[in-house]
């Protein structure tokens, strides 16, 4: 399989230009479908590689890019003022919706050709995929833009908050005397540790982040990347719960077409809701009119089940689902994610 880190330039009317920086993994046979990744609010596109490179060995073409405020995704010139110095999110949907069209039509043909309309021209069957704030986002794509995409794929989509228009009140209210790039480090400590209270620390943990995966690795590792622990502007709060609020409100969705959905969660995630979340939001998805919801909840796993311990089985899933979606696929009981027709490579 082949790795490519790539770059692509945004310029919209009125903005200060952006170089978003991607990465494709392309698999050593000819790709048979494309997956696009949205990752989570405090996160980047290199700790996506494993999951990456599984799609790619199960024939897929593997693409995600940093959002903006992310990774290495940066402002392609210096900010004029100091107070635009901190990136975030910070813009608006449909801003966000062309940032993830960009991408693919620049990245998803993987013989190098751009794709001129994601809706109409698709070369491969593409499969948009969220994890926590990527699956808000995938969803508020999906609710306006469906016909552009061939599956949707939620992992951790975080659960109906009905104080979230309280909170986003509160935090317009201090953004009138602070301004949205403003940095409250009150939150951004309350964001990561919001719901470490739940779990029991090992004997050698320090007790952080204990609600994103059960692998002491992972978090340690998490916790030593300056990237991912970075504080947030206010802006970037402000964002995540405009999502979480819209997502959940029907008015903001658009028809949708006949898309199938594949919900996952850990059983023990705080920011999905468990059991009665995923019951809620499979209901929620069914009557927006999504053709078919699947659901897999993995016992035992907690927020990061793609980073948890045994993520083989959400890796797994994650590519059956997609090899059994294929358009005009319909022997689904035969396909292995692990190779071709009845588990041999092609």
């Amino acid at each position: 399989m082949k790795t490519e880190i790539l770059t692509c330039e945004r310029i919209e009317k009125g903005e200060r230009p952006w170089t978003l920086s991607a990465a494709r993994i392309l698999p050593d046979r000819r790709p048979r479908f494309c997956v696009q990744i949205l990752y989570d609010f405090s996160d980047r596109k290199e700790r996506w590689f494993s999951l990456m490179q599984f799609i790619a060995a199960c024939g897929g073409v593997a693409l995600i890019h940093d959002l903006r405020g992310r990774g290495a995704s940066a402002p392609t010139e210096e900010p004029k003022n100091p107070e635009d110095a901190v990136p975030s999110l910070g813009y608006d949907c449909e801003t966000l919706f062309d940032d993830i069209d960009e991408i693919y039509a620049r990245f998803g043909d993987p013989f190098g050709e751009p794709i001129p309309d994601p809706a109409e021209n698709r070369l491969l069957p593409r499969f948009l995929f969220g994890h926590g704030l990527g699956a808000l986002m995938a969803a508020r794509y999906a609710s306006r833009r469906s016909i552009a995409v061939d599956g949707l794929i939620l992992s951790g989509l975080p659960h109906r908050e009905t104080s979230a228009s309280v909170r986003l009140f509160g935090l317009g209210f201090l953004g009138l005397f602070a301004g949205d790039s403003y940095v409250p480090n009150g939150v951004n400590r309350r964001y990561l540790t919001r719901f470490d209270g739940e779990f029991v620390p090992e004997e050698t943990s320090d007790g952080r982040f204990l609600w994103m995966t059960n692998d002491p690795a992972v978090r340690e590792a998490f916790a030593a990347d300056p990237v991912c622990c970075r504080p947030y502007p206010l802006a970037d709060f402000k964002d995540l719960l405009r999502l979480t609020r819209d997502v959940w409100r029907p008015s903001t969705w658009d028809r949708v077409l006949d898309v199938p959905v594949l919900l996952m969660a850990g059983q023990n995630d705080p920011v999905s809701g468990g059991d009665d979340g995923m019951i809620r939001a499979g209901r929620f998805l069914s009557d927006m009119g999504f053709s078919q919801v699947d659901e897999k909840m993995y016992r035992g796993m907690r927020h990061d089940i793609f980073m948890d311990e045994g993520r083989e089985a959400p890796f797994a899933d994650l590519c059956r689902f997609a090899l059994t979606h294929l358009p005009g696929k319909t022997a689904v009981q035969k396909q292995d994610p692990a190779g071709g027709e009845n588990g041999e490579a092609e």
